[in-house]
């Protein structure tokens, strides 16, 4: 079923809007304390480079981003659920979260504990309910969509997916100038970007989804079928090269926004974006056969990048 037909089907609450107010309905103290906890519990599991890096933001900041997590992870878990059988009604699943978190938006509270905390860190840090939406779209279309055509096609996708989380962030950590947005979208590409490499054989197998653009594989004289059939040869390993050229161009792209970063949350930014640059250390360290199993950093590996990050090695 699609995203239009289950709009159409629930009906938005009305008077939805991303204006800053005071908040109509202060949650209990301990209902937010109790989602946070939740939060973290989330990040940590799902997340380990992510929730590593994370312990280099203050307290504040810390639990403001475990909230951001959650309200990605939990519609991505929906979404990404092994034991599926029926499409469609993981779509209604998505949408029935999606009202939930509408209407609680609307009311400012939720009898919810993770639900209540991520509604009082959106309005704390100002982050609109278009921004939430923009990530939910792209939610939907992994279950409407299967491959991409070309990287704008990706790119559309991953603005939803990725871009609009770097633009949270942002606003949670804090920044000296509004240039500082468009470099947290190109960070949020970079993440994604080596996500996806990464992920090749997970993503195809478990959830067959492909998000190598098809006109890039042809240019290699591939074919999703090759990825499909986990095909390792030359022209993969042309094709990776490639695919991590790009892949570092956007980070170097993404770079000068770091500085822009207030000092809170500067640390833990350049902590992840070297320690996901790692990870396209480790694909090469494998001649680029991700095929062979999932590409991890060692602790002992995240602790030495940690220390040049700290001592100001990072571009």
């Amino acid at each position: 079923m699609a995203l239009r037909q289950i709009q159409e089907k629930v009906p938005t609450p009305a008077g939805i809007g991303s204006r800053d107010r005071r908040m109509k309905n202060v949650p209990e103290p301990e209902l937010i304390r109790a989602g946070l906890s939740e939060c973290q519990r989330i990040t940590k599991k799902h997340g380990t480079s992510f929730y590593f890096a994370t312990q280099f933001f203050p307290y504040e900041v810390r639990q403001a981003i475990y909230a951001i997590y959650a309200f990605a992870r939990i519609p991505d878990e929906i979404v990404d659920d092994p034991d599926k059988a029926d499409p469609g009604d993981a779509v209604l699943r998505l949408e029935k979260w999606r009202q939930r978190w509408l209407r609680a938006t609307h009311l400012e509270s939720s009898d919810d504990p993770v639900m209540a905390a991520i509604i009082f860190i959106f309005k704390k840090y100002g982050i609109s309910v278009e921004i939430g939406e923009a990530f939910l779209r792209s939610m939907f279309m992994d279950m409407e969509k299967e491959t991409y055509e070309n990287y704008e096609e990706l790119e559309d996708y991953m603005y939803g997916s990725a871009a609009v989380i770097g633009l949270m962030v942002t606003r949670v950590v804090g920044y000296s100038s509004e240039a500082a947005f468009p470099y947290a979208e190109k960070l949020g590409y970079a993440f994604q970007l080596t996500n996806f490499l990464r992920d090749i054989r997970e993503d195809v197998e478990d959830l067959g989804r492909i998000y190598m653009p098809k006109d890039e594989l042809g240019a290699s004289g591939l074919t999703t079928e090759d990825i499909e059939q986990k095909v390792y040869d030359e022209r993969f390993v042309t094709f990776m090269k490639s695919q991590i050229e790009r892949n570092r161009e956007v980070y170097r792209d993404a770079q000068p926004g770091i500085k822009m970063l207030k000092w809170r949350g500067r640390l833990a930014v350049k902590t992840s974006y070297v320690l996901y640059q790692g990870i396209l250390d480790e694909i090469e360290r494998v001649d680029y056969n991700v095929y062979l199993g999932r590409v991890r950093t060692s602790f002992s590996r995240k602790l030495w990048l940690t220390l040049k990050v700290m001592f100001g090695k990072y571009e």
